[in-house]
């Protein structure tokens, strides 16, 4: 977990700016650094090139949120577009949805996709490339495809998408360097009795719904 410091003060007393300064000292130190702003605004400002977020930014900060009164926001510098980092995105900013809806991705072979099609357009379908991870195709028309075929109509669609959903169970994830390591059921269900039971004896924790371990280890120094 990291360590938290908030800097704090009256309108226009320089707060990001100083904050700012501090990051760039902390970073040229080697530290990895991060920052999270208040804001009595409902929402972020992203395309006011003078927000406070951008200046921040600006200073080559890893991660940068905004907690506003109603909306807020995480930028971060993203690695390359591949199987890992995907899925590892996916499993660390998305833990409590059941469904997380993406447009595009189509390199990622084990994305499922579904393809809009669209009667002018000149390029031909990506169905006829035999792309990886297609599951279906929408489409105002009858088209010769080995695949579902749905109507542009949300409500049929959403019908399709929730019908692939597995049933609902207990869930264990288990990331090592950030990758996702596979579990076998048995493997599965042991860990998560014994993380569970040893949570429930902690003064304060009643009945723990979603439970989150994360443990960084270093080399014995000596």
């Amino acid at each position: 977990m990291p360590f938290a410091v908030s800097f704090i003060g009256y309108h226009d007393t320089g707060k990001t700016t100083l904050l700012a300064e501090v990051a760039k000292v902390l970073l040229k130190r080697g530290l990895r650094v991060g920052a999270l702003k208040s804001s009595k605004e409902d929402r972020p400002r992203l395309e006011a090139a003078a927000a406070d977020t951008n200046l921040i930014w600006a200073t080559g900060v890893g991660k940068v949120a905004f907690w506003g009164r109603k909306e807020g926001f995480l930028r971060y510098f993203v690695p390359e577009k591949d199987e890992f980092s995907f899925w590892y995105f996916v499993n660390r900013f998305f833990p409590e949805e059941e469904i997380v809806l993406c447009e595009g991705f189509k390199g990622l072979k084990s994305l499922p996709k579904i393809e809009i099609l669209r009667e002018d357009s000149p390029e031909p379908p990506l169905y006829e490339r035999g792309l990886p991870g297609l599951i279906a195709v929408v489409s105002k028309t009858p088209v010769e495809v080995n695949l579902p075929v749905l109507p542009p109509e949300p409500e049929k669609i959403a019908n399709f998408i929730q019908g692939l959903l597995p049933r609902r169970r207990p869930e264990v994830n288990l990331l090592v360097n950030g990758r996702p390591v596979g579990l076998t059921r048995f493997v599965a269900k042991a860990l998560s009795a014994s993380v569970r039971g040893f949570i429930k004896t902690l003064r304060g924790v009643s009945e723990p719904r979603l439970i989150e371990l994360r443990i960084e280890t270093f080399e014995d120094e000596g």
